[in-house]
């Protein structure tokens, strides 16, 4: 395996447990999860910190919220892909606030890694997934009173929005409730 590989596989098995568990996490909990010896932790990263760090970049890349967009099926109807669009938005939100929930909880702060960072000719990940947005609907354009950029940004900007303020008493909400209220507004009426 080489070192990059074994980079990678430390921080996906990491990815998990720093979002159920926060930064408290022991290198002991992340090897077994990793299947590997402690101490390969640590020629693989300097310290846990620039795990944490890594895995973190990692959990911020919406690796699978796009993989998920694209394969979307072509067949869906326009409410039917609006409802899988906030689906995969609403859990790439919480998942990317579970992480800032624990990591503040923590007292986690900035941190430079040692190892090489993000290259920043990347694109920004919200950028990605507003792309990818427009991009799976861009099928649907004749059906949209709206161009397909502005469909995009309103799924996106709403998608957020609704992930604030909702308690365990007040759940955000569903998918399925996001995408009659774009499709169809609020007020009672013809659909």
């Amino acid at each position: 395996m080489t070192p990059d590989v074994r980079r990678q596989a430390i921080v996906a098995a990491t990815l998990p447990l720093l979002l159920e568990q926060g930064p408290e996490i022991s290198t002991s909990q992340i090897a077994q999860a990793a299947g590997v010896a402690e101490g390969t932790i640590f020629r693989a990263f300097d310290t846990k910190a620039d795990l944490i760090h890594a895995t973190i970049h990692a959990a911020l890349e919406p690796v699978e919220a796009l993989a998920a967009i694209e394969a979307l099926n072509p067949a869906d109807t326009l409410a039917e892909r609006v409802i899988a669009v906030f689906t995969i938005l609403s859990a790439q939100i919480t998942r990317t606030r579970t992480l800032f929930v624990h990591l503040a909880g923590a007292g986690f702060g900035p941190h430079r890694p040692h190892h090489p960072g993000p290259d920043p000719s990347k694109v920004d990940g919200r950028l990605r997934m507003l792309q990818a947005t427009t991009a799976t609907l861009t099928p649907y354009a004749d059906e949209l009173r709206v161009p397909v950029a502005t469909a995009a940004q309103l799924l996106n900007a709403l998608a957020f929005a609704a992930s604030f303020g909702a308690t365990t008493d007040d759940p955000p909400p569903t998918p399925e409730t996001l995408a009659s209220t774009v499709l169809y507004g609020i007020a009672q009426g013809e659909k």
